[in-house]
């Protein structure tokens, strides 16, 4: 006898075998039995769901010789002839490779002729959503008025791409994913009933793999019975070319302790194990969803993660799993995530650490009936702060000028504690010659056009004039000149100001002005400049 498949073999043969989809098991049942029979239905959901089955359950309902009826005898010659598939009265059409608009003809002419042996002519259409759009026009007639005694069910996995038109003369049912709990039960009876024992892990890992679809669990085994006879984790990861469990937590363990060497030597044996780098990625993610759900799932391996890090690891990990789709070698974004991943703890990191750890304290505290308001808590240092100078109250320019001009070596201080390093070399080279109203007036010798011209940017001089306005207290505007001063005056002149002559002369400079902005910058000194 040829080898009928497990999903085959264990088509639920009545509405109260059908695993899940309750909803809809209900629906059917009623309609069948109040005999309120609509002419269209559209099943639409994922694949390996149930839409097939209970469409040939519906039409076993519509035909039996005591229908239309939900408790059909399955033995009655309609019956057995629609669960082998030689009723000349349900008729199944595969819509992907009778699309076009002249099947849809032939279909609206064999319409018009009534049941040959049974009660309903019953036409299944699977994966509607690939007619082209001149068949659906076809259909859109006979479906909306259909002869007598004539039921059409419309079968896809994509309903966004069936007409608007075809939708409202359907009663749509929308089938859902199978629970993973509810494919390991139903797979344990099945397997119970083959005389197979299999190991509870196996089963979970088929159930994740099947992604909802009970047709695709029941291949899945299929396919590993053929590896082994013995359905365990070893058989179905190799069959599937997923990583077990246990390498998922040592991979896991591994990024917590950050140990770089270890985790890519865990990533080469998967590759050259044949595992699928991409799966190994989506198994790590779905090991990780469940650590959210459940909070002692992180803490059984020894990995105490907080909720900004667990947010960090499963974002690398996405964004690694859309990247690997569209490189050559898997390996690169893994090793990518896994680097970024491991590198040290940021301040903000230590600084979150740092912050739980006392919220932890204060819980204990809390349970062991201490107020924590009770307990004295030190008077925080006040940080230190940069002094305000006091003007005096007579509103007289020059006063405000003599102020600026002896506080000016604080103000180029303060700039640097501010790290506003550019705009502090620039003003070392002036120096404040004139107030004229809420304007300095900032005088720069001879030869330093490139500091005067570099502080008058936007860039440059807002900064230090917020600092100025913190300092002395008021609004203050930088205005520059070039001032007939050869030299600063001694008090403000700066560490790298070159020292005059004997004759009072400012000596000729050794370089030009681009190396000596540079030199203030940056700091350091001239060895050698090489003539163009």
């Amino acid at each position: 006898m040829t080898y009928l498949s497990l999903y085959r073999r264990w088509r639920s043969q009545s509405f109260d075998e059908v695993v899940g989809q309750s909803h809809i098991v209900r629906t059917l049942k009623n309609s069948l039995n109040s005999g309120r029979i609509s002419h269209a239905y559209l099943f639409s959901g994922p694949r390996g769901t149930g839409k097939t089955t209970l469409a040939r359950l519906f039409a076993k309902g519509l035909n039996c010789v005591e229908g239309p009826t939900a408790d059909f005898c399955g033995e009655c010659p309609r019956c057995v002839g629609i669960t082998q598939g030689n009723f000349l009265d349900v008729i199944e059409i595969d819509g992907a490779s009778n699309r076009g608009i002249e099947e849809i003809r032939k279909l609206r002419e064999q319409v018009q002729y009534a049941p040959v042996d049974g009660l309903y002519k019953v036409y299944i259409i699977d994966e509607v959503h690939m007619l082209t759009q001149d068949a659906f026009n076809a259909l859109l007639k006979t479906l909306e008025e259909p002869p007598e005694r004539v039921v059409f069910i419309l079968a896809t996995t994509d309903p966004q791409k069936i007409p608007t038109t075809i939708l409202s003369r359907c009663q749509r049912y929308d089938f859902k994913r199978f629970p993973a709990e509810d494919i390991v039960n139903h797979l344990q009876y099945v397997l119970s009933k083959e005389g197979v024992v299999p190991e509870p892990e196996a089963l979970e890992i088929i159930a994740e793999q099947a992604d909802g679809g009970m047709r695709d669990a029941l291949s899945i085994v299929d396919q590993c019975l053929a590896y082994s006879d013995h359905l365990s984790v070893e058989a179905v990861s190799t069959v599937l070319g997923v990583a077990t469990r246990d390498r998922i937590i040592g991979f896991l363990q591994a990024l917590d302790r950050r140990d770089g060497a270890e985790l890519f030597k865990q990533i080469q044996d998967l590759y050259l194990d044949g595992k699928s780098l991409s799966q190994f990625v989506r198994d790590v993610l779905a090991f990780l969803r469940r650590a959210v759900t459940n909070e002692t799932t992180l803490p059984d391996i020894g990995i105490n993660w907080s909720n900004d890090r667990l947010l960090q690891v499963m974002a690398a990990f996405s964004e690694c799993e859309r990247d690997m789709r569209y490189v050559k070698d898997n390996n690169i974004p893994l090793e990518l995530a896994v680097l970024h991943l491991i590198q040290p703890e940021s301040p903000l990191e230590k600084l979150q650490e740092r912050i739980d750890a006392l919220e932890k304290k204060v819980r204990q505290l809390e349970q062991t009936g201490i107020r924590v308001a009770d307990i004295a808590v030190q008077p925080k240092r006040e940080e230190k702060q940069t002094p305000k100078v006091q003007f005096s109250p007579v509103n007289n320019d020059p006063d405000k000028l003599k102020t600026i001009q002896a506080h000016w070596q604080d103000y180029l201080k303060m700039l640097r504690n501010e790290r506003l390093i550019q705009p502090e070399a620039f003003l070392r080279e002036g120096y404040p010659v004139g107030l004229e109203g809420d304007q300095v007036i900032i005088g720069f010798p001879q030869g330093r056009g490139f500091h005067k011209a570099s502080i008058e940017q936007d860039k440059h001089r807002e900064p230090a004039e917020r600092a100025m306005a913190k300092m002395f207290g008021f609004p203050l505007k930088i205005k520059c000149i070039m001032s007939d001063l050869k030299q600063q005056p001694e008090a403000v002149v700066g560490d790298a100001a070159p020292e005059p002559a004997e004759n009072g002369e400012q000596p000729e400079q050794e370089y030009n002005e681009a190396v000596d902005a540079a030199l203030k910058i940056f700091g350091g000194k001239v060895i050698k400049i090489k003539d163009d």
